[in-house]
């Protein structure tokens, strides 16, 4: 008899692990949740940035948490990294955009050195 209650012991307690194992925690769920807005946001923002033509949006990283949007990479001028930020506040659901964009610097070609000639 001892053993019959012994196995039911058992069994009422991987049937107890199963259920809350099954039951999702609110805290991950939220997160999960949080995390898959945070990628589609920054998809819209990136896509955004892709169809414009005045901005060169394959160069930017766009990265996402909570509603802020941070982009990142090089960009040919202060007006193209101005027009970046712009398109990313237009997106729905951005509260706030960090501009961490870098205008490159134009390489200029450097000047021909004067020939020094030994007379």
């Amino acid at each position: 008899m001892t053993r019959n209650t012994r196995n039911l012991g058992v069994l009422l307690c991987l049937l107890c692990a199963a259920m809350l194992a099954a039951c999702p925690d609110d805290r991950m769920s939220q997160n999960t949740t949080e995390v898959g807005d945070d990628s589609l946001m920054a998809n819209k923002v990136t896509m955004a940035l892709s169809s414009n033509t005045q901005v060169h949006g394959r160069g930017m990283r766009v990265e996402s948490a909570q509603g802020v949007v941070a982009l990142t990479g090089v960009v040919a001028s202060a007006a193209e990294a101005q027009r970046a930020v712009q398109i990313a506040q237009q997106v729905k659901g951005v509260k706030a955009v960090h501009n961490r964009l870098r205008v490159q610097e134009e390489r200029s070609e450097p000047a021909p050195r004067p020939s020094s000639s030994s007379g």
